[in-house]
């Protein structure tokens, strides 16, 4: 089963508290709230008793309640009695015909409307209704309500209840969430209503009883290891039409039809009935160049899922087997947003196999001069960069997507060398962020020092492995 941790720092609150704008100029913002508050008070004063009202639970501040035209629900959650073993309209009720006993006339007051929820919840059957037919097509344990009341009403509620409710008496938002938790929780016994790291967030528009559906992502996490060179970490557009398809792509949209990212995530989305997915890897490697050993790890975002149950084990058979011995993830785990921070901000340092070749410098008559330098004197000015500390200048090759100044990155080892005539091979360790190509090449003098310089000679790089990351 996939079992998502709760330590997200997604922050779902905002939508809790989202309402509508109360659609006033704001030319004089003071003497326009001076105003609406006046106006408010002269309608709550039209019985004359108010001056003399204390707040429930007091008899006068039931009754005065009861006059305004509060519906059972307003009665029972601002009248100051115990909601316990009752409902709501239960504890409304039961103000309303204690009172009704000493004063008779109240039972003739006739207000079409609830000033305090103008009828909502008269309309929570409605509202559950709509939500229950939302969710259904999803898998979730965890739900966050959200609501979107007009701000007057908000405003007019708000004076009532701190005028003449009982003191921390529940809001509006709070009874409304209250009423549609009991009501879910009849129809999906295993859903637990929360306020943080909702699996869905159903935000519910109070004026049109709409509800719209916020399904947070999945995430798994796994390391990858990939053994075919040509294949890009992500998801790449054409770079003639942008993604839009044309000719050059065979409409595809893609300039390479696969990547890491599609072989370990595509298998997923119908797994998981998800709408589309991201990758989130520590580090990244060239097209050209092959991770091996324990893998690259990396965060599968899965986005919208319907579905959030799955043997993880049977899932990494299924990537594994899909991917064709190009790529294989180690065994999936559920994670969490907080893990993809962590694994995009980590700096592990990396061991690498590189191979390269050394390049003939050439005379006036463009002639090839025979290398001079010995194996061994090939093999002790390369181990030189044992230790030291280069200075690179951002590569040509990612100028145009990476900002151009001077890093500096430590090469930690460097061993086993071999000397083949031309072909040189050596494994190091390097800093995380060390660009190891041109540390080799040196990008015409970008990289100091390089292998090229020390050498005196121009090299080129002929393949590279990413032998380990040395991470947790």
């Amino acid at each position: 089963m996939v079992e998502e941790s709760k330590k997200s720092d997604d922050d779902w609150t905002n939508y809790s508290s989202a309402q509508y704008g109360s659609g006033f100029e704001q030319l004089d913002e003071q003497d326009s709230n001076n105003e609406e508050k006046t106006q408010l008070d002269e309608e709550l004063d039209f019985i004359e008793e108010n001056y003399d009202v204390s707040p429930a639970p007091s008899k006068s501040g039931q009754t005065h309640l009861v006059r305004l035209g509060c519906c059972n629900h307003c009665l029972g959650r601002i009248g100051g009695v115990s909601l316990a073993n009752k409902t709501l309209f239960e504890a409304g009720e039961e103000i309303r015909n204690e009172l009704s006993k000493n004063n008779p006339q109240l039972d003739k007051i006739n207000v079409d409307m609830c000033p305090l929820c103008e009828g909502l919840f008269s309309e929570i059957d409605l509202i559950s209704s709509r939500l229950t037919s939302a969710l259904s097509d999803y898998e979730f344990s965890r739900l966050q309500l959200g609501f979107q009341l007009p701000t007057d009403l908000i405003e007019s509620e708000e004076h009532v209840r701190i005028s003449f409710g009982a003191n921390r008496s529940y809001s509006l938002k709070q009874s409304l969430s209250s009423e549609i938790s009991i009501k879910i929780r009849m129809l999906k016994g295993d859903v637990e209503i929360v306020n943080e790291h909702p699996e869905i967030l159903a935000l519910i528009d109070c004026l049109t009883l709409s509800v719209k559906l916020e399904c947070r992502s999945l995430y798994l996490y796994t390391r990858y290891c990939k053994f075919e060179r040509g294949l890009p970490q992500t998801h790449w557009n054409c770079r003639t039409c942008k993604g839009r398809g044309c000719e050059k792509c065979d409409d595809t949209g893609l300039q390479y039809l696969e990547s890491v990212q599609s072989l370990i995530a595509d298998p997923l989305l119908d797994v998981f009935l998800a709408e589309s997915h991201s990758t989130h890897s520590m580090g990244r490697e060239d097209i050209d160049v092959r991770c091996l050993g324990n893998g690259r790890p990396t965060v599968i975002e899965l986005k919208h899922p319907k579905k959030r149950n799955a043997d993880l084990k049977k899932l990494t058979e299924l990537v594994n087997k899909s991917a064709s011995g190009k790529v294989e993830i180690k065994q999936l785990r559920s994670s969490n947003k907080s893990e993809v921070v962590r694994v995009k901000d980590a700096a592990a340092d990396k061991s690498y196999h590189i191979c390269f070749k050394l390049i003939k410098n050439t005379d006036e008559d463009e002639n090839e001069i025979e290398i001079s330098l010995s194996e061994e004197e090939i093999i002790s000015k390369i181990s030189e960069l044992n230790g030291v500390e280069l200075n690179q200048r951002t590569p040509k090759r990612v100028s145009h997507r990476r900002a151009d100044k001077i890093r500096k990155r430590t090469v930690v080892e460097i061993n086993d060398i071999k000397v083949v005539g031309e072909i040189v091979e050596f494994k190091l360790r390097a800093q995380s962020g060390t660009y190891i190509k041109e540390m080799v090449t040196s990008d015409n003098g970008r990289t100091i020092p390089s292998i090229a310089e020390l050498l005196d000679l121009k090299c080129e790089v002929v393949w590279l492995d990413v032998l380990d990351i040395h991470s947790d």
